[in-house]
């Protein structure tokens, strides 16, 4: 019994030491640690370190650069002799395609060749403009640029359907939501066909790593957001 009541009064007596201390040490920091706390997001973390080893082990630009689209690709269908862009509209623009939900940012090129897509994202020549009717296509790479850079298609695989993607540009943006997501093979040329609607697909390589298939995210003109 004594012993008990010896350690209870010495568990006292360190709290009494051990409080006004943590009150004049913690309390003045407090808003800063409950901001840290709270901003403390173990996921996003996951997937930092997750980024940060797969860019340890992903090819070298160099690698990637020789890795060539097949002549019967989607990339390839366009027929550079048949194409002629008198302005392009859209760099004129400075147009840029955002989806927030994945963290990809990054500014819109035009051009006849599919060595375009090397530059950025690329708006294939044959597809409608941004905001009009009918299907418009972007196409960009996978892996050329890694995370934390946002001018990339690496986590276009994590989109969902219901995300937002944002065509902007100096007269006005658009707002598409991504109705279907799927895998098709690399010269399925459905997925760049023009539309009845009010259509963006977005196009990149899949499985990552590859240039095997092509990853389409499909979505559709939000008319309560954006007048058509």
């Amino acid at each position: 019994m004594k012993k008990t009541v010896k350690i209870f009064i010495t568990l006292l007596l360190i709290l009494l030491v051990l409080i006004p201390i943590g009150i004049f040490l913690i309390y003045p920091n407090y808003n800063k640690i409950a901001l840290l706390l709270k901003n403390l997001d173990f996921q996003s973390i996951t997937k930092q370190t997750t980024v940060k080893l797969l860019t340890t082990i992903s090819p070298t630009v160099d690698t990637f650069r020789k890795e060539l689209f097949s002549e019967e690709s989607i990339e390839e269908s366009v027929k550079t002799k048949d194409i002629v862009l008198d302005s392009k509209i859209l760099e004129e623009l400075e147009a840029t395609l955002h989806i927030e939900s994945i963290l990809v940012e990054g500014k819109i090129f035009q051009g006849a060749s599919s060595k375009t897509i090397d530059t950025g994202f690329w708006h294939f020549p044959l597809s409608k403009f941004p905001g009009q009717k009918g299907n418009s296509v972007i196409i960009g790479h996978r892996f050329q640029h890694l995370p934390p850079a946002k001018n990339t298609f690496f986590n276009l695989d994590k989109v969902a359907i219901g995300d937002s993607i944002i065509i902007k540009h100096t007269e006005g943006e658009w707002k598409y939501i991504v109705t279907d997501i799927k895998i098709v093979d690399d010269n399925d040329l459905s997925v760049v066909r023009d539309t009845d609607d009010y259509r963006l697909t977005v196009i990149t390589c899949t499985p990552l790593w590859t240039s095997q298939q092509r990853l389409v995210v499909t979505a559709k003109l939000d008319k309560l957001y954006q007048k058509v």
